[in-house]
């Protein structure tokens, strides 16, 4: 596992802001199809025009939150902790996936968010304190 991480040191740590961006559109654009080739939420089809909350829109938000902030500490070349960083990126794929199944209780979905912003916050919190730049 470790030996994988290093391979990908480089966008892990300097990159987040993109892989933010991929893993979240990216997991949610399989999750669709997944749902839209088995036809596995059939049962409400009408849910988005008539059920739709702001708790929807809560995976959109924390993703551009997260994308933000990224942005910013790859544009004040900013080094991120590679495992949180690995582990952040897990999380906000797995979470975008999980999105699209509504079979599923919201909770699972909104828990890997809450998990996710923890994980954000220490690996910005120890890139803060430990200011490795990019130049190192």
């Amino acid at each position: 596992m470790i030996k994988l991480l290093e391979k990908y040191q480089e966008p892990l740590t300097r990159g987040m802001s993109l892989l933010t961006v991929i893993a979240f559109f990216g997991f949610n654009l399989i999750g669709k199809i997944i749902v839209e080739t088995f036809d596995i939420n059939e049962t409400m089809g009408w849910k988005i025009s008539v059920l739709h909350t702001w708790i929807d829109n809560i995976p959109l938000f924390s993703a551009s939150i997260f994308f933000g902030i990224y942005l910013i500490l790859n544009v004040s070349k900013i080094k991120t902790n590679l495992t949180l960083s690995a582990i952040h990126f897990s999380l906000i794929g797995i979470s975008a996936f999980l999105y699209n199944f509504w079979e599923l209780d919201l909770r699972i979905t909104l828990f890997l968010i809450g998990l996710s912003f923890i994980i954000f916050g220490t690996n910005l919190y120890q890139s803060l304190i430990s200011q490795k730049t990019i130049n190192e």
